[in-house]
């Protein structure tokens, strides 16, 4: 699954759900905004293209947490931006309304600095792991990873976040100062015992507390490889880079309002 619930931090029950028709496919576990796309008929659509009429004023405030109609299938692969899981098919056949009944889903809503959301973190795409950075170059003061071909994008300063995965330094997060796609990643706090050759770190984009957020097109995953400079505004409860493949962030978004930059859910 893709965004999930994880809790919430007003201590309530169940989170609100409500059943919406929707104004294009959808799948379980994708973030969701109103649907604006004129003539579409539905009430929500994916959070996921700054071409869309109003995109870049709405912002998304649930997601797909169950398909109503009797369209769903499941997809178990996954191809380009395709997603996996359960996926209801919009459309206005008539024929096919009859029968199936409209596109519909269940949403769950997302209440700013309550509802707390888990998503897997990814490299631009469903299914595709964080890339490794294996240190070329030591350091002894512990504050730079150097790992020249494991390219990584620019991403903001003080807004991304470096996990040690092999070597002494096993098992410790950092804040990355500075990073550069084609070098060094630097900290400012640095990691307990010297950098060395063959070190294996993983870094993502996010920092505990007030951070910033992007997605793909998809809009079923945390795109840790992205430079931020057009995001939404979270907190950030828990990040975990323990293992490839299985990353994940547990965030509140922290309003409705617009985030670094003007928002725009496709990753650039």
């Amino acid at each position: 699954m893709g965004f999930n619930y994880a809790g919430s931090m007003g201590g309530a029950g169940a989170p609100l759900v409500r059943k919406f028709l929707t104004g294009e496919d959808m799948y379980v576990g994708q973030l969701i905004m109103s649907a604006k796309t004129g003539g579409v008929g539905g009430h929500v659509q994916i959070a996921d293209a700054p071409t869309l009429l109003d995109e870049d004023v709405l912002n998304p405030w649930g997601f797909v947490s169950g398909i109503v109609d009797g369209s769903r299938a499941y997809t178990a692969s996954v191809s380009g931006t395709a997603q996996y899981g359960d996926k209801t098919t919009y459309t206005t056949t008539q024929s096919v309304v009859a029968d199936t009944g409209a596109s519909e889903v269940e949403v769950t809503y997302i209440l700013p600095m309550n509802t707390i959301i888990r998503a897997p973190i990814y490299n631009a795409a469903w299914g595709t792991a964080l890339t490794e950075q294996v240190v070329t170059s030591a350091n002894s003061g512990g504050v730079t990873i150097t790992a020249t071909g494991d390219a990584i994008t620019d991403m903001m300063d003080d807004h991304c976040t470096a996990y040690c995965r092999s070597g002494a330094n096993r098992g410790h997060y950092r804040v990355v100062n500075t990073t550069t796609s084609t070098t060094a990643s630097t900290v400012t706090v640095p990691f307990p015992y010297g950098i060395v050759v063959g070190d294996v770190f993983v870094i993502s984009a996010g920092v505990l507390g007030n951070s910033f957020l992007d997605f793909p097109a998809s809009a079923d995953c945390i795109d840790g490889n992205n430079a931020l400079a057009a995001s939404i505004e979270v907190f950030y409860h828990t990040i975990n880079l323990e293992e490839s493949g299985k990353e994940y962030a547990e965030f509140s978004l922290l309003n409705f309002g617009h985030g670094h930059g003007t928002y725009d859910a496709i990753s650039t």
